[in-house]
């Protein structure tokens, strides 16, 4: 058989199945949902300007008057305060919950209950810089 004919033979196959190949890459990209980020996991980030000397007692506090509030929520999964090795002065308190919706569903008046509590227990009041977080995608290690 002439080369040139082999070759506009197997050209002609292929590309119905370029065509075809493409069709259906473009269509489940069209019709693929984005996540649904109404369930995904979020991060709570505060984070408090405590003198050296009132850190003890700040992290004494809060475990004893904002961890049991907190967790006492559907959706509470942990809680950590870090330390900022660059300014000793800084705590970082890190909630994490299932959902936004679960973390946000807190009413107000108990939020503003227990800030007071807090407040009147350390003798001063401490403004957080805050944050909230959704997930956008995890690696686990396994």
């Amino acid at each position: 058989m002439n080369p040139l004919k082999l070759l506009k033979k197997g050209f002609n196959l292929v590309i119905p199945l370029m065509i075809l190949f493409t069709v259906l890459v473009c269509s489940t990209i069209a019709f693929a949902q984005p996540p649904d980020l109404t369930e995904a996991p979020a991060v709570e980030w505060l984070k408090f300007q405590v003198p050296l000397q009132q850190q003890a007692r700040f992290i004494e506090q809060d475990a004893a008057i904002w961890t049991p509030v907190l967790s006492s929520y559907p959706g509470f999964q942990s809680k950590e305060i870090w330390l900022n090795p660059d300014r000793p002065d800084e705590l970082v308190i890190v909630t994490h919950w299932e959902s936004m919706e679960q973390w946000q569903a807190i009413p107000q008046d108990v939020l503003d209950r227990t800030t007071q509590r807090f407040h009147e227990a350390m003798g001063t009041e401490y403004a957080p810089e805050s944050m909230g977080f959704r997930l956008a995608w995890r690696s686990d290690s396994e």
